[in-house]
């Protein structure tokens, strides 16, 4: 996902150029076709965004449920009632799941599993990794703030805000196994909002969990991560070992 609404994103492309690997990710086949992994996009993309990361997870013999679900113009219970349906959906006579989640998409994770992990069978969740997600919010969504763009985008964007308002800060941290990866190549369009590494649009200290069962930074902007090869293997690698390989 590009995190933000589309006005931004239009300023952004020309600075995040995606570069799609030819070569797939290949680390054996010693996942099962029953492993399911619901994979989750961010704001002002679809499941179309997530193309090449889900034909690498089904490559590695994960099955995958990519949710597709509006952001921009959204309220924050709009989105995170859609997405919770979707999930409910992909749950179903699964035996064992995994959720991956970029930018926003990591957020709605951490929404579901909050209100849903009680009713859920414990046995059959997985691991949990997110990638780029603002998990104490960030810093340009900060700098937008009270703009015209931040109405645009609707409150789901506005709840990407730092501080006692902000989405992420407002979930808690539920008993599951969770890996964080963070991008570290920063963008000359927005570094000045950034007073630490980032990714041009999340700050790397904002994507951590104080209980994270592991952590990685690569050198991708945000929204190269969707289709980086290193992502995808450490996402992977955290799937089948419950951490990164370092």
């Amino acid at each position: 996902m590009r995190f933000f609404f589309a006005c931004i994103l239009s300023v952004i492309t020309a600075l995040h150029v995606v570069g799609c690997a030819a070569s797939e990710v290949d680390e054996g086949s010693t996942a099962s076709k029953s492993e399911l992994v619901v994979l989750v996009h961010g704001l002002g993309r679809s499941d179309w965004a997530m193309w090449r990361f889900a034909h690498r997870l089904e490559a590695a013999n994960y099955e995958v449920c990519l949710l597709d679900y509006d952001t921009l113009g959204e309220s924050v219970g709009s989105v995170l009632f859609e997405t919770t349906a979707q999930i409910d959906k992909c749950l179903l006579g699964a035996a064992r799941v995994h959720f991956v989640g970029h930018s926003l998409g990591g957020l709605v994770i951490r929404s579901y599993l909050q209100r849903k992990l009680a009713t859920l069978n414990k046995d059959n969740i997985g691991e949990v990794v997110l990638i780029g997600t603002p998990n104490k919010g960030s810093e340009l969504a900060d700098h937008f703030n009270g703009t015209w763009l931040m109405d645009v985008g609707g409150g789901i964007s506005q709840a990407l805000v730092t501080g006692t308002h902000s989405l992420g800060n407002n979930l808690d941290e539920v008993k599951v196994n969770v890996g964080i990866i963070a991008g570290s190549r920063s963008s000359m369009l927005t570094r000045a909002q950034f007073s630490g590494p980032n990714d041009g649009l999340v700050s790397v200290e904002s994507t951590k969990l104080a209980h994270m069962r592991d952590f990685i930074t690569v050198d991708v902007n945000h929204t190269q991560m969707r289709y980086n090869k290193a992502v995808a293997e450490q996402t992977i690698h955290f799937l089948r070992h419950g951490e990164f390989s370092h």
